[in-house]
């Protein structure tokens, strides 16, 4: 009867060891698990707070380039965060992005559209009376060229006819053998002077001369 007690008492000691150490095994798994799950929190926490920090950083700086920014929204982007807060600020960075780039092309036309004014005003600052006398002063060939090339800018081509009157009676006209354009700069070059005044200028629809006639 003791004996039998005895081994009784053994096979319990035996099961409770067992059930014991199951559970402490269990209990082991449950805590790595849990620990992982939190070291993974912290590490994405970590990077949310970094994320809404240069997200803002970009929304402050109004110095820092579009590409830089972009560059920096791209790869928070990339994390996959998934935070609402991280996603509103993404948002409002985008849309501080498309607003820099409009108002860049704002800007560039603007400094396209300066340019060209600026070089049709050098163009109607000289007149054509201008440019005849610039080509009989320049000190050089190369200069008196350079005048021509600008001065051939006002006309339809640089064949354009150039009309010299060489008399005139009761409305009619006597003209010289017709010239162009760059045939009458190039005779003033030459001739180092001006010596015929414009009386009339044929023009075009876009501003052009398309016929000269001078007097003599």
């Amino acid at each position: 009867m003791l004996h039998k007690t005895m081994r009784r008492w053994a096979y319990i000691a035996l099961m409770g060891t067992m059930v014991f150490a199951l559970g402490t095994t269990t209990t082991g798994c449950k805590s790595k698990k849990k620990i992982a799950a939190e070291q993974a929190a912290a590490e994405k926490a970590k990077k949310i707070e970094m994320a809404k920090k240069d997200l803002q950083a970009m929304l402050d700086n109004d110095n820092m380039s579009i590409e830089e920014m972009e560059k920096k929204l791209n790869a928070i982007k990339g994390m996959n965060l998934n935070d609402p807060a991280v996603n509103d600020l993404i948002a409002k960075v985008e849309e501080r992005i498309k607003q820099k780039k409009e108002l860049e092309r704002i800007r560039e036309e603007e400094r396209r559209r300066e340019e060209e004014e600026r070089k049709k005003a050098e163009t109607k600052t000289k007149s054509i009376h201008d440019y005849f006398n610039a080509i009989a002063a320049a000190s050089t060939p190369d200069a008196a060229n350079k005048e021509i090339e600008e001065a051939l800018k006002l006309f339809t081509s640089e064949a354009a006819p150039v009309l010299i009157i060489i008399a005139e009676e009761g409305g009619e006209k006597d003209y010289d053998e017709p010239t162009t354009a760059r045939k009458y700069l190039e005779y003033i070059k030459d001739q180092k002077k001006n010596a015929l005044k414009v009386v009339n200028i044929g023009m075009d629809g876009n501003g052009k001369i398309k016929l000269l006639e001078l007097r003599k």
